[in-house]
């Protein structure tokens, strides 16, 4: 279904990185905070289905307004004991799923700054079209917090 692929194509308007880390969802928070200057901060939870019931996923918002305009960092829990989000390019093995929508830092000069950050092991680009995540994250920067 090419129609299919290409709708998804044209509201691909985000970045990702998949991030491998030991940490709890709110001490990589914290950790990204304290080292790229972020205010990331709880948002909502998502809800997957999955083979067998569904599964629950922590997400963590922070929208940054500079010169180029604003742009929102989600940091969405990849893999919970219920399932995954992304499942393909190796993307099954990565604990947190970091979505960059537009007017964002580019992934090439975001990865080697992640990587520095503590209780970050691994930090890797991701397709959103070919990672499996795209129809779960497509929309993630519509959805309003829950303050």
């Amino acid at each position: 279904m090419q129609w299919l692929d290409d709708d998804f194509a044209d509201s691909c308007d985000f970045e990702l990185i998949g991030l491998s880390s030991h940490l709890p969802p709110q001490r990589l928070c914290w950790e990204l905070n304290r080292s790229m200057g972020w205010n990331l901060a709880f948002s909502h939870m998502l809800e997957i289905a999955q083979k067998k019931g569904s599964s629950s996923h922590t997400v963590y918002r922070f929208n940054e307004t500079g010169d180029a305009g604003q742009c929102a960092y989600h940091v969405v829990e990849n893999k919970v004991p219920e399932g995954t989000i992304a499942r393909f390019q190796g993307a099954s093995a990565l604990d947190y799923l970091l979505h960059m929508g537009e007017g964002c830092e580019q992934v090439a000069a975001m990865i080697p700054a992640l990587r520095k950050v503590n209780g970050i092991i691994y930090a890797q680009s991701l397709d959103p079209l070919h990672s499996g995540a795209i129809e779960h994250l497509a929309l993630i920067d519509l959805i309003p917090s829950e303050d």
